[in-house]
């Protein structure tokens, strides 16, 4: 009989014993309610910082362009305004000077930067001028402006630049009136370069962003 009694003890005991483990691993694996909430409030704060970041950086750039684009008009202005008080200018011979350099000007689809920047060089200002004036005087022309980086770096970051790059140009021809629908936007990265070399040659060649026309192109 007291046999039977502890046998009865010792069951109980270990079902307890078995039950209070089991609850312990689920209170310990699984997550309560308000630590998803705290998770899924870290995640949102993290995407919410990272899309004000890029936001910041595109109305940067957004700025320098426009800033670049009023120093570019105001020289063009004091550049007319010197031809207009000159002497012995020939007005036909400047004439056909000025359209073929706006034709030079118009072949040229590629715009390069220094490493890890997305500021545009005073050397293509004009060029990216001459596609302006050419995309406002022909509303239905239509680009696309790929941005490219060079082999060092991440993929990502380099997507990144890419996409810096290009938004940088299209601010600058926004900025001189060029129409949103006539221009497009896209990062390689460091996916497509122009040159394989790897050195500082070819890595300058393929910091860049291309200008391809996908309507309407200058003949």
């Amino acid at each position: 009989m007291l046999n039977s009694k502890l046998s009865l003890v010792l069951a109980i005991s270990l079902a307890i014993g078995v039950t209070g483990c089991s609850t312990l691993k689920k209170s310990t694996t699984t997550p309560t309610g308000s630590e998803q909430t705290s998770n899924q409030s870290q995640a949102d704060k993290d995407k919410q910082a990272a899309e004000a970041q890029a936001a910041a950086l595109a109305e940067q750039e957004r700025l320098k362009a426009e800033a670049l684009a009023n120093a570019n008009k105001n020289q063009g202005k004091n550049a007319n305004g010197q031809n207009a008080t000159g002497q012995n200018t020939d007005n036909g011979s400047d004439a056909n000077n000025d359209s073929s350099n706006q034709a030079d000007l118009l072949s040229t689809r590629l715009v390069h930067f220094d490493y890890d920047s997305s500021d545009l060089n005073g050397d293509d200002l004009k060029i990216l001028q001459a596609h302006a004036s050419y995309l406002n005087q022909n509303p239905q022309a239509k680009v696309l402006l790929s941005g490219h980086a060079d082999e060092r770096g991440t993929r990502e970051y380099n997507m990144a630049l890419g996409e810096r790059r290009a938004n940088a140009v299209q601010a600058f021809l926004s900025s001189n009136g060029v129409r949103g629908g006539q221009l497009d936007t896209v990062s390689y990265g460091k996916e497509k370069p122009i040159n394989d070399g790897h050195d500082e040659a070819a890595w300058a060649e393929n910091r860049r962003v291309e200008i391809t026309y996908k309507a309407n192109a200058p003949k």
